[in-house]
């Protein structure tokens, strides 16, 4: 006599199928997370060299932030950081980190001028412009940008001195924030530091007080939170490491819900973003 399966035999391989599957569905996500990770590492990695051969063709002086010609109206000649160092890099995809795929307001679009002009403003990875190309007027814009660029060796200690960290594009569709830099915590207390906008890190700072991207205030300003609630960043000495947020602002009173103009830098010697 043929035997089949019962409805009850049926029923408990459905069971475990769908038992394994919820048990499984997880681990492929994570997998998959940790392959986009180390995809923004490599990304990070890459636009960091690429910084620092700039650097070695300009009598080792660092990428300035920005550019543009004296008299020259704001924005149309302005030449942003990333296009400086595009010789270097040679691909503009290497800008866009993997996590944050979204490309809000159609900011990148499929003209020639949405290519290449909004690229250099709004990508996913942000200069520590604050100190490696100081505004020494503080935003009035000088036809240099930021400033004169300074040393790769003014540093004091190049592998506790943050050159690129993950970054993220903030505003609404009225008006965005360029995402090309992005604040130090403690910037608006710090005596060698200038903040052009509600800078720094906390609440009310730029990058979570419009509505930020991906959608997450995350209390760190400019500066993305991704990857399990991390970020990666760079050093000037070109090495890229994970950090979670309380890390990034090391020798600071930094908490997500303290205000931007609270936060003091409390150990200098554990900062990691200035030139000490």
């Amino acid at each position: 006599m043929k035997r089949a399966f019962t409805l009850i035999e049926l029923l408990v391989v459905i069971a475990i199928i769908a038992i394994l599957a919820a048990i499984l569905f997880p681990v492929f996500a994570q997998a998959k997370m940790s392959a986009k990770k180390s995809q923004s590492v490599s990304n990070t990695k890459q636009i960091s060299l690429s910084v620092l051969m700039y650097a070695g063709d300009y009598d080792d002086m660092f990428v300035p932030h920005a550019y543009r010609s004296t008299g020259a109206a704001f924005p149309d000649d302005v030449r942003y950081w990333p296009v400086l160092v595009q010789p270097y890099v040679k691909n503009w995809q290497l800008h866009r980190d993997p996590v944050q795929s979204v490309n809000p307001w159609n900011i990148w679009g499929n003209s020639n001028v949405s290519w290449w002009y909004n690229w250099m403003r709004w990508q996913d990875y942000g200069y520590n412009a604050t100190y490696l190309n100081r505004d020494p007027d503080c935003g009035s814009w000088q036809p240099m940008g930021y400033g004169l660029p300074i040393s790769t060796t003014t540093p004091g200690s190049p592998a506790e001195t943050v050159l690129l960290v993950t970054a993220k594009i903030a505003g609404t569709d009225a008006g965005r924030y360029t995402s090309q830099v992005v604040e130090a915590p403690a910037t608006y207390l710090a005596p060698d530091a200038c903040t052009w906008s509600n800078g720094g890190w906390g609440v009310g700072a730029w990058g979570d007080a419009a509505g930020d991207y991906p959608g997450n205030p995350t209390g760190t300003s400019g500066v993305a939170i991704n990857y399990m609630k991390g970020s990666n960043a760079s050093f000037t000495d070109g090495h890229v490491k994970y950090y979670m947020p309380s890390k990034l602002a090391s020798g600071t009173d930094w908490i997500p819900t303290i205000s931007n103009q609270a936060i003091h830098i409390t150990n200098v010697s554990q900062y990691l973003w200035d030139l000490n």
